[in-house]
């Protein structure tokens, strides 16, 4: 049968084609019967208990991704991608939220073990929870690549600010960044944190209100230099 009728069939037609021709399927007809929009949850289940069709990796992500896969099945067959297709699908609003927390864990499991490379790639993409494990890595590459990811957050950035954790080349990159350095919060924060470059801190002090400055000031966490430039300002 040509594969737009089987995307074409009414729900029907559709069960019936599945229930006589499962076992005999190729993988381009399975992939069509997953295009169909009458498919139900009943023939991704037939789908994902066929051993010989899920064997065919794009039957499996077709299937980890269908709103109507049973989410048992679902859940397991996340377990047999590839990586990058992991990213997509984690982002990916029509996939169940019970999928997408199943994916989240397996990217959390094993992102340490992927190379810079895939770090990299992996944090221009990602979603929030992958960006927050991301935040910290130990290459400047990543947190360079993640800055530019349109899913972060100013309050996860904030939260870096602000972390002893963050390092100084860390603080220095996201104070020179054009988008987020202009963020209120995130000013204040790179001002209040001792191991933000002192240049870079005070280059922020401008856009601080005197409140501000004066609590900063007072702060014994504070360094000299920081405190002569905010005496300049007070005056």
């Amino acid at each position: 049968m040509a594969l737009n009728q089987i995307k074409s069939m009414p729900r029907e037609g559709l069960e019936a084609f599945v229930a006589d021709n499962v076992a005999a399927l190729f993988e381009d007809e399975a992939l069509a019967v997953l295009e169909n929009a009458h498919v139900t949850p009943q023939i991704c289940q037939q789908i994902a208990r066929s051993a010989r069709l899920t064997a065919f990796y794009s039957v499996r992500l077709r299937l980890a991704g269908h709103r109507q896969t049973p989410q048992a099945h679902a859940v397991k067959l996340v377990h047999y991608l590839y990586w990058f297709d992991l990213l997509r699908l984690s982002t990916d609003v029509k996939v169940p939220p019970t999928v997408r927390r199943a994916i989240d864990q397996l990217l959390l499991t094993n992102i340490n073990k992927r190379t810079v490379g895939e770090r990299v790639a992996s944090a221009r993409r990602c979603n929030v929870t992958l960006a927050k494990a991301l935040m910290f890595d130990p290459e400047l590459a990543v947190f360079e690549a993640l800055l530019t990811n349109s899913r972060l957050r100013e309050e996860d950035l904030v939260s870096l600010a602000s972390s002893p954790r963050a390092t100084p080349e860390q603080l220095r990159l996201l104070s020179d960044d054009r988008k987020w350095s202009y963020r209120y919060a995130i000013r204040k924060a790179l001002v209040q944190n001792p191991s933000t470059p002192r240049a870079a801190a005070a280059s922020q002090l401008r856009h601080l209100r005197r409140s501000d400055l004066r609590e900063i000031h007072g702060n014994p966490s504070t360094s000299t230099y920081l405190r002569r430039c905010i005496e300049r300002f007070l005056r």
